[in-house]
């Protein structure tokens, strides 16, 4: 089994309010968790031996951004996250980078919230935190 480091590795990237997908990757410390989830529906019957679950519609999950904060323009996490809170936007995620044949999850999100914070002497850091917006596709890079 092979693991990989979120830093330096991953490849995430948001869609700013103009719509246009911006690379966060350089300032990524955390990415979590992504993915898709359904619901259960309990069918079970009287005369069942057993609980049986069928598979229900998506859940809206949540998932966080979060890393080393930075005020560039236009292309720094400042610049795409501080536009798009209460927005739905584009978000593609590779847990192993971008490179053909390789994981890639994307789906619409609605930005929930975008905080910057720090503790004295540590670099400032923030974290955006997104709920699903309509169907994640688990596909691959092409």
């Amino acid at each position: 089994m092979t693991g990989y480091a979120s830093a330096g590795h991953s490849y995430v990237a948001v869609a700013d309010g103009d719509g246009v997908l911006r690379d966060l990757s350089p300032w990524m410390e955390r990415v979590g968790p992504l993915g898709r989830e359904l619901s259960g529906r309990d069918v079970t019957g009287v005369n069942d031996d057993a609980a049986r679950t069928l598979a229900g519609p998506e859940v809206a999950q949540e998932f966080t951004l979060s890393g080393l904060w930075d005020d560039a323009p236009e292309v720094g996490p400042d610049a795409v996250l501080s536009g798009i809170v209460g927005r739905s936007v584009t978000v593609q995620y590779g847990p192993a980078g971008k490179a053909r044949g390789q994981r890639r999850v994307s789906g619409q999100f609605v930005c929930l919230s975008y905080r910057i914070g720090s503790r004295a002497g540590e670099p400032v850091r923030f974290e955006a935190t997104f709920r699903q917006d309509g169907p994640v596709e688990l596909g691959v890079w092409e």
